[in-house]
């Protein structure tokens, strides 16, 4: 089976250049887990007053109350607020009514505001607001104000990490303490994430380990790193950045990610895969790993290429097999197959130094003289088939030369054999394979390189 490398366009209109097409994915900026709870799901009443069925559930937060039901103010009442509010239902025998707010996955959340308005203009009321978390309950309270536009306010540091909103409709002297509210504004609690698992090259010098946010926070998430030896070790295998095991770690807020880079020992020593782990405990209790655990881990595997003259061992030295080391295979789903990974010394399970990934076919010669070059670093293999094609529509394709691995004998053939320039240096051998059509003969062209594994590998074609 053939993997394919550079599917390109070529212009050969003089003075004009046709690139190929690039589909650009653009999207938003994230932002901070903050939602607002403001009954934007139920109907504004067309009357005076409508009803809203409680529990009532919106942006992932649960209102419940001991009622079943509460009440929504429409334009055409006087007490209506400019905007959707939500006023408490009664007990006809006066007890007190109790709402909740939680989310409905118990996340912890930050309290940051909420906007409440009197039930009539010049009566100024205040709830008393309880954030539960751990057992624990904080109070807080908030007034209404005097003007049906309301009052926003925000709350103090007790209600940074609740699990739970409470307040109450309350009776004094006999009478309800009637208001509303429009508004209830929350940041929950971040969830953070590290790869389980990185392979490195050793060649590659140094590992770069994540650690992320689902979305930015509102302030700086701080962390703990550790990096341990399991079976790599220490100062032979990778060293410590700045010489310790432990250090601090900040995602900023506004940010989702923050890295750690480790040192990778290029040793010349013919050895298996070698591991350390890289973990994460989080020093923000707003901030959780998954299942609400402090902290997280990453192992990272260091693949030796020392020794390594087949495409089976390159798997094997990347810790890849059965389907994930097949030669058309993309374990590490960057778009390089395992074969061209192989034949250029990539990453085929892990990141890639973005120096590496200009040893990947590109377009050069321009209009004039169109080509593919590319690098193939030392030791050049055996069990590689190059195969170099052209077209003029994308249906039809012409083989213009191939080569089958690198050993002795093993020559380009075919009609652009002539046309290959190879360079050698100390790192490898730079190849460029030239198109066969002359400019200002056909108005495109297309280009392209196919790589197939030849487990016989030697001069065949």
């Amino acid at each position: 089976m053939t993997t394919i490398r550079d599917f390109l366009t070529c212009s050969f209109r003089p003075l004009l250049v046709h690139l190929p097409a690039l589909a650009i994915l653009s999207g938003g900026a994230l932002r901070a887990e903050i939602v607002e709870f403001n009954l934007d799901q139920v109907p504004l009443p067309t009357g005076q007053i409508g009803t809203i069925n409680l529990p009532y559930t919106e942006e992932g937060l649960r209102l419940s109350s001991d009622l079943s039901f509460a009440s929504i103010v429409g334009p055409t009442s006087p007490r209506y607020t400019g905007v959707k509010a939500l006023t408490p239902g009664s007990y006809a025998t006066g007890e007190d009514v109790n709402f909740s707010l939680v989310s409905t996955t118990g996340r912890p959340f930050a309290v940051r505001s909420v906007t409440l308005h009197p039930w009539a203009a010049g009566t100024a009321r205040n709830l008393n607001f309880t954030g539960w978390f751990n057992g624990n309950g904080y109070n807080q309270v908030q007034s209404t104000g005097t003007a049906l536009a309301g009052i926003t306010s925000t709350f103090n540091a007790n209600f940074n990490r609740v699990t739970n909103l409470q307040w109450r409709h309350v009776r004094v002297g006999g009478v309800y303490q009637t208001f509303q509210i429009s508004s209830i504004v929350v940041e929950f609690d971040g969830v953070l994430t590290t790869p389980t698992e990185l392979v490195v090259n050793e060649a590659a010098g140094t590992v770069r380990v994540p650690v992320s946010l689902a979305h930015p926070r509102t302030t700086d998430t701080e962390l703990i790193r550790e990096i341990a030896a399991i079976t790599a070790t220490q100062g032979t295998d990778f060293t410590l950045p700045g010489g310790v095991n432990f250090a601090p770690v900040t995602i900023l807020a506004g940010q989702t990610t923050a890295y750690v880079d480790v040192p990778i020992v290029n040793d010349a020593t013919t050895e298996g895969i070698e591991t350390f782990r890289v973990t994460f405990s989080s020093n923000t209790p707003a901030a959780a790993f998954a299942g609400g655990a402090n902290f997280g881990s990453c192992d990272v595997k260091i693949a030796s290429d020392d020794g390594v003259s087949t495409f089976p061992n390159w798997m094997t030295a990347h810790g890849l097999t059965n389907a994930a080391a097949a030669a058309t295979a993309d374990p590490n789903g960057d778009g390089i197959s395992n074969i061209e990974c192989w034949l250029l010394r990539l990453n085929p399970a892990g990141p890639n130094p973005p120096a590496w990934l200009w040893r990947r076919a590109v377009m050069s010669g321009g209009s004039n003289d169109p080509g593919l070059t590319f690098v193939v670093p030392t030791p050049l293999p055996s069990d590689v088939r190059i195969i170099f094609s052209q077209s003029t529509d994308l249906s039809s394709w012409s083989e213009q030369t191939r080569r089958t691995g690198f050993a002795l004998g093993s020559l380009w053939t075919g009609s652009g054999s002539a046309r290959v320039i190879e360079s050698n240096n100390q790192a490898g051998r730079t190849i460029t394979l030239r198109a066969s059509v002359p400019t200002g003969q056909r108005p495109k062209l297309f280009i392209r390189n196919g790589y197939e594994y030849v487990p016989s590998g030697g001069g065949g074609s």
